[in-house]
């Protein structure tokens, strides 16, 4: 374990302990796995998605950690948005590309109240509020390379005490990224599909630090064989709280949530 993935476990751990009013000390504590709030919050009555509103609702949900998605806008700066249009964010109302619209013209768009942050407005808040942050590269973007090159410089510059993880579906990503930063821990996300199997077992060779596993995927046997790997192991997106409890009994390292609160208390 290099000196980078041995910081993040334990400044992700410790930022979920400040962050926790739940939080225990000692042996339990230490066996709780981390809560990271998806894309903030989701659901009924939540703010939009991968706002700064969404994250501060995951941070008084008793979050540990945020996760959130990245990519480039036509002016080049990394914004926090999941899809690759505003259709859906937007109830149809806007269906232009972010990669199309400058930071000037993105900034203004209207998300129920909200709007798209940047990625460093995300930081920045999340440090204030000591939360670990997921940062996922999207790979649905006209240039995967820039997404890497931008992420990298950001993160590059960043507080080396603030606990970040750089994830992404596309291996190649993963590899770019940590030939370029390779202090930054990274994870692998991994869906169902035909080859998950191939995808969890490629994970070491990418140097990745942790696999960040698709709950329907989440057996025994694989989180047995993450183990043995030596992977930190995060399974997403985990809303049911006799799941959660299932899991954390596994001994995984974190969850990704829409519903903080609810698998907070079912992990009391």
């Amino acid at each position: 374990m290099t000196w980078a993935e041995q910081r993040f476990r334990r400044s992700a751990r410790e930022t979920g302990r400040a962050a926790s009013s739940r939080a225990r000390a000692g042996a339990a504590a230490t066996r709780a796995p981390l809560l990271f709030g998806h894309r903030g919050v989701r659901g009924e009555g939540a703010p939009a998605e991968n706002t700064l509103a969404a994250f501060e609702e995951a941070a008084a949900q008793g979050a540990d950690g945020i996760e959130l998605d990245v990519r480039v806008c036509g002016s080049g700066e990394l914004v926090a948005l999941h899809d690759p249009d505003l259709a859906r964010m937007t109830e149809g109302a806007d269906p232009r590309a972010a990669a199309a619209l400058p930071w000037d013209e993105l900034r203004r768009v209207d998300l129920r109240g909200e709007r798209v942050p940047l990625l460093s407005e995300v930081l920045a808040f999340a440090r204030g509020r000591r939360l670990a942050v997921n940062i996922e590269m999207k790979r649905d973007v006209p240039d995967r390379t820039a997404v890497v090159l931008a992420t990298a410089r950001l993160v590059r510059a960043w507080d080396p005490r603030h606990a970040l993880l750089v994830s992404s579906f596309d291996p190649v990503m993963i590899a770019s990224f940590g030939a370029l930063v390779p202090a930054v821990p990274r994870a692998l996300l991994v869906h169902r599909s035909r080859y998950h199997d191939a995808a969890v077992r490629l994970a070491p060779a990418l140097g990745a630090l942790a696999a960040h596993i698709e709950r329907t995927i989440a057996s025994p046997e694989r989180i047995a064989l993450l183990k043995r790997q030596g992977r930190v192991i995060n399974v997403w997106t985990v809303n049911d709280p006799r799941e959660a409890q299932d899991l954390a009994a596994l001994g995984v390292d974190g969850l990704i949530t829409d519903a903080p609160r609810r698998i907070r208390d079912a992990l009391a």
